[in-house]
């Protein structure tokens, strides 16, 4: 069933994969399902329910866990106050200032949220990153690409920018990544404004 949920996930049909998760929840692997449920909740435009979830993951011991979750506050708080600057630059340094992070990505895309980082910082820190294989590359850029992608988009609220990276890193994208589906909506979204 979980790996059901995945798939439906990956291929854009999250109303059904809800439903999985939904009844998972609960059961014997609760703790496995709880970070593709709360990216499901994203997904499904679900953001208050998504933040109580990331909120809960964020203060889990497993540290890969919570420092991802991090990066879904960032991302959720800069997606939900898109329309005030002022207020989301103020809650993003108040979130940033206690975050930190194993990643040497996550941690420039963490500085990159606090307005102390860049764009390019986030890649290079990928490009440097020793000893890793293939496919840990690419989910640290689908990773990456998501997150800088929704920095660029709701907090330097550049568009043409995030569309750019969205549409430079799309062959780059590991597409067992639940980040993977939403970017591909958030390039087509823009796309569609552009025209």
């Amino acid at each position: 069933m979980f790996n059901q949920a995945i798939a439906d996930d990956l291929s854009g049909h999250n109303q059904a994969a809800r439903k999985v998760y939904d009844e998972l929840t609960g059961s014997d692997i609760s703790a496995d399902i709880a970070v593709p449920s709360a990216i499901n909740l994203v997904a499904l435009g679900k953001f208050d329910a998504a933040e109580k979830a990331f909120d809960g993951l964020a203060a889990i011991a497993d540290a890969r866990v919570s420092d991802y979750a991090h990066l879904w506050q960032l991302w959720l708080s800069a997606r939900t106050h898109a329309g005030k600057p002022a207020s989301l630059k103020k809650e993003l340094a108040m979130l940033t200032s206690g975050m930190d992070a194993s990643s040497p990505s996550q941690q420039a895309l963490i500085r990159l949220y606090s307005g102390k980082g860049s764009t390019e910082a986030v890649f290079a820190a990928i490009a440097a990153m020793p000893g890793t294989d293939e496919l840990q590359r690419r989910d640290a850029l689908t990773e990456a690409t998501f997150f800088t992608g929704g920095y660029l988009q709701y907090v330097a609220r550049n568009n043409k920018a995030a569309l750019g990276l969205y549409e430079r890193e799309q062959n780059q994208l590991n597409s067992t990544s639940l980040e993977r589906p939403l970017i591909i909506k958030a390039a087509a979204s823009l796309q569609a404004a552009k025209h």
